[in-house]
């Protein structure tokens, strides 16, 4: 492409062997045979059974597996049928996950057109996309989707819009001449044009270059493919946790049934089914599900907040970020240009409001305007408002906010206009258009010719270095004069001070003509009269500065990675504070290039850089260093080249008001407003559900140390077994999921933002949760265990011996042992729901889900111990007010002991 850049139009057709009648028929087929179909490959899929296969191998779905196994044995088949719809539930939210992946390949394929004007046998034809071969010559018009990348052999006024490759709307202006690529990007080369951009306006002829996987928007396709999505923390910390808790089951269960079969003497049917009960307490059936659980509810709740989460285990991720890697435009900024400042005769006007919406004022130092300076303002505004080729469009059932069509520029002009009262269209019907010399990239200004009365007006708008050359004359206070070398110096002042600002300067002149004039460019483009400058920027979200400061806070590195100019981007970013003015500097794509991948990692540590004019591969290669040096990566993108960079990252964060479908398809992550605070919002909700995930986690193994409690004095005491395995299960995939789910939504604790992001090595279940959770537990067991003995002493029972299963007083007592379990987990999730601060200063109403909960434990363990075929079936019996007072002083023992710990833990802490 380097050399097809820099040739003339005959020695391009040399290098393809094509020329000006196109390719013939015979040897398009042959180049077809040679070089493919011009499509985008797809990698070959696995069968859905090999993959739903794959799934099941997760340890937690053994484990899961396997407690169905133990249930079936034990003879209890609705709940063994009950855990085996939990596992397919949990391997078909598997499978969706990877056929989103896919969807990522199939939108990129949207984007490729279907049919292309193609000039063959000398003759113009329309033909499938998928034949094109390079040395084809292809015709593009206003409104086509470029077919493959190719070089441009004429081009009148044509401009293309590149969103697909570059996330950035504004369209760029195109050349037929040859270019010598010296320090700069393809994309950026005027006479090439690329698979999937549009043309936006204009017409041109262009070569075919490259084709299928060989072009540019191939190449991203291909990285897209080639970037596997990788498991998140909370997923890798979830088999991490079932892989310790496999093996625990499986010892455990072991080792007990050695001692039931040699220690007790009991037969090998009875020490199975003893290690069954073992191991199904060891096991948390109801973890994953309620993990799963926990994150969808979170997921509503932060789709609140306009951050919609496509993948689930990615919510904890957010947690643990340290570099955010974001564009500019629309995340940053609103991504509509607007007017912010005029100047005329010496004087600056400034121009309120944002956006494209028509409201402001105009102020010259913080006054309202004069009526002189009023009507050169007017005079601007009116030239800026019918050179332009944009359109204003009111709020509609399509779009609820005010938009414009065309040109960002011309837009932003128009938009002044509307503020300042002027009525264009009756601004038109008096002065009619008669000529337009459209902008291109070598006058770089655009001039339109207008009847006014018994003359012409040509009214110019454009680059101020260009205009200024066609200018001889300057709109001053004591009327037009001359355009001295002091105007000049006093011009170009204005312009280099907008330009720091941040701001896209555009100058604005007019000239009459008789009518009888020559309409050519040269002659209408000399000695006109300068009017004034409009500086405009696509200004910064307002909320976007506060949540800078917050990442900051909170330890998260902000570093902007755009495809657009380097300075405009710097002076957004300064303004932000996302870097410090005096140490900011810009990195180049092509300076990244010569770059070790230990000094990007260097300079984002820093947190003074901006990236500017950055490929799709040079994007993926920043995130994929920082990664590889320990960094934890959420990266925005809104275009078909953001694709890799968003699969590639740990958090990839797509734009739903302004993106592509296929950025949205490769995102972990949608932001529906677009906004970089959303963004911030989003990892605060990430620590917080981590900190949520960690209380509900110490709750459920809570019961687990509780569950195997009775089983070991069982073994050590040979007393009757307090506890059946199917009210094990009962507590654990039924009882305690709403309370567990209810601490899931326990509010953000204050200073969260303030600390430091998560180690990603730090351990979910770390020593700090099993030490909790195994204390608690303890607690439980014992209170339970004594208020069981309790009812079998009452009963006439003591050690050694022993009960029969269907005796009203070992029913009553395994019951006891249920119900204490239960009872005192109500107790614990109270205590759960801080992990230093004490609970009693905690408000009751912050979380109206916990009482939602302990209400749902209480009506369940209620049903099973006083409904007949649920007494049955979990092996209960009626209990009295005695028990029922005893079971309500074991749950305030519970909170009371958590209290003491929190208060050592407090003391410790300081």
């Amino acid at each position: 492409m380097k050399d097809a850049a820099g040739l003339h139009v005959k020695e391009l057709f040399d290098l393809l062997a094509t020329s000006p009648q196109g390719l013939t028929s015979e040897e398009a087929a042959k180049r077809l045979a040679k070089y493919g179909p011009n499509t985008l490959i797809e990698k070959k899929r696995t069968s859905i059974a090999y993959r739903f296969l794959i799934d099941l191998k997760d340890l937690f779905g053994v484990l899961l597996l396997f407690a169905s196994l133990l249930a079936a044995l034990g003879g209890m088949w609705e709940l063994s049928l009950i855990i085996l719809l939990v596992v397919l539930v949990n391997t078909v939210f598997g499978l969706f996950q990877e056929w989103r992946a896919e969807k990522a390949m199939e939108t990129l394929k949207s984007w490729m057109p279907e049919y292309a004007k193609v000039v063959r046998d000398g003759e113009l034809k329309k033909i499938l996309v998928k034949e094109l071969v390079p040395g084809d010559l292809i015709v593009l018009d206003e409104g086509d989707r470029v077919p493959a990348d190719a070089r441009l052999i004429e081009a009148f006024d044509l401009w293309t819009n590149n969103v697909p490759l570059t996330g950035e709307s504004e369209p760029q202006p195109r050349s037929a001449k040859p270019i010598k690529i010296v320090d700069t990007t393809f994309l950026d080369v005027p006479n090439l044009v690329f698979m999937s951009t549009s043309v936006a306006k204009g017409q041109g002829k262009a070569v075919v270059i490259k084709t299928g996987m060989d072009t540019k928007f191939g190449q991203i396709a291909g990285l897209t493919q080639e970037i596997a999505e990788e498991s998140s923390p909370l997923q890798k910390e979830i088999a991490y946790t079932a892989k310790y808790d496999f093996i625990l089951a499986i010892t455990v269960g072991v080792i007990f049934f050695a001692v039931s079969n040699i220690w007790l003497h009991a037969s090998v049917y009875s020490s199975i089914l003893f290690m069954i009960g073992v191991m199904v307490a060891c096991v948390p059936e109801g973890l994953q599900v309620t993990v799963s659980s926990a994150l969808a509810i979170n997921v509503l709740k932060m789709v609140k907040e306009n951050v919609l989460v496509k993948r689930l285990s990615s919510v904890q991720t957010l947690g643990s970020v340290t570099v955010i890697c974001t564009d500019k435009t629309g995340t940053i900024t609103t991504g509509e240009m607007t007017v912010k400042k005029i100047w005329i005769s010496d004087k600056v006007i400034e121009v309120s409001g944002a956006g494209y919406t028509p409201t402001g004022s105009f102020h010259c130092d913080g006054k309202t305007l004069e009526k002189e300076e009023s009507q050169t303002v007017e005079r601007l505004l009116e030239i800026s408002a019918l050179c332009n080729s944009a359109k204003v469009e009111p709020p509609s059932d399509r779009n609820k906010s005010w938009s414009i069509v065309g040109d960002p520029t011309d837009g932003a002009l128009l938009v002044a206009t509307l503020k300042y009262g002027l009525n264009v269209q009756s601004m038109l019907a008096q002065k009619p258009i008669i000529h337009i010399m459209p902008f291109d990239s070598k006058r770089k200004r655009m001039t339109t010719l207008h009847k006014c009365q018994n003359r012409i007006c040509a009214y110019s708008k454009g680059a101020p270095r260009s205009i200024l050359s066609a200018c001889s004359r300057i709109a001053a206070e004591n009327g037009i004069v001359g355009l001295t070398s002091e105007h000049m110096n006093s011009v170009e002042a204005k312009i280099h001070e907008f330009a720091n600002e941040g701001l896209r300067v555009i100058a604005i002149a007019y000239k009459e003509l008789p009518e009888n004039e020559s309409f050519k460019s040269k002659d209408v483009e000399k000695d006109m009269i300068l009017v004034g400058l409009a500086a405009m920027k696509d200004p910064p979200r307002p909320e976007v500065r506060e949540a800078v400061r917050l990442a900051k806070h909170a330890g998260i590195r902000t570093v902007i990675i755009t495809g657009d100019y380097g300075p405009t981007a710097q002076a957004i970013a300064e303004e932000v504070g996302i870097v410090v003015p005096e140490k900011s500097h810009i990195i180049r794509g092509v300076d990244l290039e010569r770059m070790e991948d230990s000094q990007i990692v260097d300079e984002v540590k820093k947190e003074n850089v901006i990236f500017a004019r950055v490929s799709p591969e040079q994007k993926l290669r920043i995130v994929t260093v920082l990664k590889r040096h320990g960094e934890i990566v959420a990266v925005t993108g809104d275009g078909a080249n953001d694709a890799p960079s968003l699969k590639e990252a740990d958090i990839g964060i797509a734009m739903g008001a302004s993106g592509t479908d296929v950025a949205r398809e490769a995102a972990d992550m949608v932001l529906l407003d677009d906004s970089f605070a959303s963004i911030v919002k989003a990892v605060e909700s990430g620590r917080t559900i981590y900190e949520n995930l960690r209380r509900f986690i110490v709750y459920v193994f809570s019961h687990n140390w509780a569950e195997l409690f009775p089983y070991v004095l069982y073994a050590v005491l040979a007393i009757p077994l307090p506890l059946l395995v199917v009210q094990v299960l009962a507590i654990d995939l039924g009882i305690d999921v709403i309370p567990s789910l209810a601490l899931s939504r326990e509010p953000t604790e204050t200073g969260i933002m303030e600390e430091p992001p998560r180690s990603i090595k730090e351990r979910l279940f770390n020593k700090k949760v099993f030490l909790r959770s195994f204390y608690i537990g303890l607690i439980i067991a014992a209170g339970a265990m004594v208020g069981c003995l309790s009812v079998w002493s009452a009963g006439g029972w003591h050690l050694g011996m022993s009960l029969r299963a269907d005796d009203v007083v070992y029913v009553k007592g395994t019951t006891m042992t249920f119900a204490g379990i239960v009872v005192a987990q109500v107790g614990n999730v109270l205590a759960c729901r801080t992990s230093r601060a004490s609970v009693l200063k905690t408000s009751l109403k912050s979380n109206r889900w916990i009482w939602l909960g302990i209400a749902s434990q209480l009506t369940i363990l209620s049903a099973i111990i006083y409904i007949p075929p649920l007494q049955a079936l979990f092996g209960t019996t009626a209990i009295g007010l005695t028990e029922w007072a005893f079971l309500a002083l074991l749950a305030c023992v519970v909170v009371l002991a958590e209290e003491i710990r929190k208060c050592f833990a407090r003391r410790l802490a300081k």
